[in-house]
């Protein structure tokens, strides 16, 4: 006869004293960006204790950082589609994690093989799209710049200010920039961009209008220019995620060459 639960479930300490906020339940890749989550998941080590090593995660793991340093051959544009509360957000924290940090996350060897991990830190832009705005742009108060476009943020987060400058114009004016800038931003470097939600986004900007485009289409346009950037190189993989299969009605992606 089988243990019952309540003998081989011990409650976490903090769950006995009635102070789990259930908030922590629901991840937000934004905060983490800026340094502002709870605890559980700003912090690193604390993160992937508390982080099941499903084989999902395990194998998105070694595919995105595998290529990267030349160790496997995995595929350069990667689509995480989930259901809301599906744990592509935890996935997404866990690849901003260990490209911020890299091989001194403690326990990180119960998801991956470290050899498949760079030796230091690498480039990583990681976005919620939900919460760009095109209108009044995203403020960063440590440098004064305001991002307005996708394209801008990704600048702002991989190369600062100087990355920032290379296509402030394309910022400002909502306008698409092409791969020969994106090549200069990235420099041949190890780079992971992680775009959440990029279907919401795509619905907000269609109400901005570019010259006789809109947004959207301007967006639509940088993400092939970015597909086809990372299927040309081995230094960059794009991960995305998607809602739902409806979405893929407002981003429709083509395979890598």
């Amino acid at each position: 006869m089988l243990p019952s639960v309540f003998k081989t479930c011990v409650p976490r300490e903090e769950i006995l004293a009635g102070e789990l906020s259930l908030d922590l339940f629901a991840a937000k890749l934004r905060l983490v960006v800026e340094g502002k989550a709870p605890h559980v998941y700003q912090d690193p080590t604390t993160f992937f204790i508390n982080t099941f090593a499903t084989d999902g995660l395990k194998t998105l793991i070694a595919e995105v950082f595998g290529r990267l340093v030349g160790a496997s051959v995995g595929s350069p544009i990667i689509r995480l589609e989930t259901s809301f509360g599906g744990g592509k957000t935890h996935d997404e924290i866990a690849l901003l994690h260990i490209a911020k940090t890299g091989k001194t996350i403690s326990g990180l060897e119960r998801f991956v093989n470290l050899n498949l991990i760079p030796e230091r830190p690498i480039q990583v832009a990681a976005i919620a799209c939900q919460y760009l705005d095109p209108i009044n742009g995203v403020y960063h108060p440590d440098t004064g710049i305001t991002t307005y476009t996708l394209w801008g943020e990704i600048a702002y987060q991989i190369g600062g200010i100087t990355g920032y400058s290379l296509l402030k114009g394309s910022d400002e004016q909502r306008v698409s920039p092409g791969t020969v800038v994106l090549e200069r931003i990235i420099q041949g470097e190890p780079t992971v961009i992680i775009l959440d939600e990029i279907a919401r986004h795509l619905r907000a900007a269609k109400a901005t209008l570019v010259g006789k485009s809109n947004l959207a289409e301007q967006v639509v346009a940088f993400l092939f220019s970015l597909m086809d950037l990372a299927a040309a190189s081995n230094s960059l993989v794009f991960v995305y995620t998607l809602a739902s299969s409806s979405d893929q009605g407002y981003f429709i992606l083509r395979s890598s060459d």
